[in-house]
């Protein structure tokens, strides 16, 4: 698998840390999308780890609660990266899981510490009010609750561009292609979806689209270019043509005021 795979962490029933189980419901009764596979993973880290090891996914989008002192019902995105746990580390979050004890930073530092976590890994994470045997959310983390999953439906509606990103970072290395105005609009480009990937904000992103397909108009592209070359640099502003209407209705939509989000929009 080469896709995305949107997965719910949660302590199951426990009020308001089973979020992740009630997320991963309602995203698998949509239409995410070609190769985009919803689980629910709270049966333990190591099962996680053994899944990512046979699905072998290009993106992970983790969404369930997490105490991180923010308000009650924030909602965060966060960008994870690989947390360079030593053997001693990996060891102790192994010895955690096989308690049973599940939450999404348990399932990044186990999946992590086999080489299992994908390299472009996020967070979606909901500060809980309380936990207590029941399966009702408190309403703090019912509101918060579509705002966490307009972040995930991003996020994999995201992902496609965010690889074709990667994919033409690789062409654009060495010297195969000569300097002109498009390839150093191209590699701002590059540059600010980086960026992009890190912060979860657009910031210039769509100015610097216009700015490629200008100088292509202008003829100012690089002698060489070939069928390949051509056929990513399209589909990256045809995949961001495309994405524009979704980040105007998501900004609307999801609202930052209130402190309700300590996460740049997109």
């Amino acid at each position: 698998m080469t896709g995305v795979l949107v997965g719910g962490v949660a302590h199951l029933y426990q009020g308001d840390h089973d979020v992740g189980r009630v997320a991963a419901e309602r995203l698998a009764a949509e239409d995410l999308g070609h190769g985009v596979l919803v689980e629910e993973l709270s049966y333990g880290a190591i099962a996680v780890m053994q899944r990512l090891e046979d699905l072998r996914p290009g993106a992970l989008v983790l969404v369930g609660a997490a105490e991180r002192g923010r308000p009650p019902g924030a909602v965060e995105r966060r960008r994870v990266e690989d947390p360079g746990n030593t053997p001693e580390e990996v060891q102790t979050a192994v010895s955690g899981a096989i308690t049973g004890y599940i939450n999404i930073d348990l399932v990044v530092n186990v999946a992590s510490g086999f080489g299992a976590l994908p390299k472009r890994t996020v967070a979606v994470e909901i500060e809980p009010v309380r936990s207590d045997p029941s399966t009702a959310l408190t309403p703090e983390v019912e509101a918060a609750l579509e705002q966490a999953l307009e972040l995930v439906r991003a996020e994999v509606c995201r992902a496609p561009v965010l690889a074709l990103a990667d994919e033409l970072r690789e062409i654009l290395t060495g010297d195969r292609l000569a300097p002109s105005g498009a390839v150093t609009a191209l590699r701002q480009l590059l540059d600010e979806l980086d960026e992009v990937d890190r912060r979860g904000a657009w910031g210039d992103t769509f100015a610097l689209r216009d700015r490629v397909r200008e100088q292509i108009a202008a003829g100012k592209e690089p002698h060489g270019m070939g069928a390949l070359d051509w056929s990513l640099w399209w589909a990256l502003i045809e995949g961001l043509d495309r994405l524009q209407p979704l980040e105007d209705r998501i900004s609307g939509d999801v609202s930052s005021d209130g402190g309700s989000s300590s996460s740049p929009r997109f």
